[in-house]
């Protein structure tokens, strides 16, 4: 589990903005909260050199998102993200050769929260299943902020997750064309 969590993994949206009028599509769920800003195309490198890239895109306008991330110039998930009118949240879904996930994007005390679920096949051939949540905070305009969270049992967010010690919070720049 330690490569997958450690992607940027973008699946989908759940936002309740209170005194304003149910979305009806996904730019306008986006809208409501004010996170066109993540739309583009954003990198970070890792403390053992490795560049990844997340790229978020417009697939059907005001409709669908396209998601895909890779590491040192190799895809390795792709996925869409959409509004489900019938809930009323942004939905979506992340595949990956190792497995899948899913996930809400929710607003908590004004940060977006995503929180992941899904499978992986391990090294070893056994699927295993992960959750974990991620805050994002827009620095600048150019710079955001992604913070790894632990999920509990009851699908609750926790605390900052940690690996050999360190709080689990990356950096993530804009890409230059």
């Amino acid at each position: 589990m330690k490569k997958l969590t450690s992607l940027l993994i973008f699946v989908g949206l759940a936002f309740n903005v209170s005194g304003q009028e149910e979305p009806k599509n996904l730019k306008e769920a986006m809208d409501g909260v004010k996170v066109h800003w993540l739309i583009g195309d954003w990198e970070r490198k890792s403390s053992d050199g490795t560049t990844f890239v997340v790229s978020f895109k417009w697939a059907v306008k005001d409709g669908v998102v396209s998601l895909q991330v890779s590491r040192d110039g190799e895809t390795t998930n792709q996925g869409v993200i959409g509004f489900d009118s019938a809930s009323g949240k942004v939905v979506g879904k992340t595949m990956s050769k190792r497995g899948n996930s899913d996930s809400e994007w929710v607003v908590i005390e004004g940060k977006l929260f995503e929180v992941v679920k899904g499978k992986w096949k391990n090294p070893e051939g056994e699927i295993t299943p992960f959750s974990f949540a991620r805050s994002h905070r827009k620095v600048d305009e150019n710079t955001m902020e992604a913070t790894t969270h632990k999920v509990n049992d009851a699908g609750e967010v926790g605390e900052v997750a940690e690996r050999d010690g360190v709080k689990r919070i990356s950096k993530w720049n804009r890409k230059k064309p």
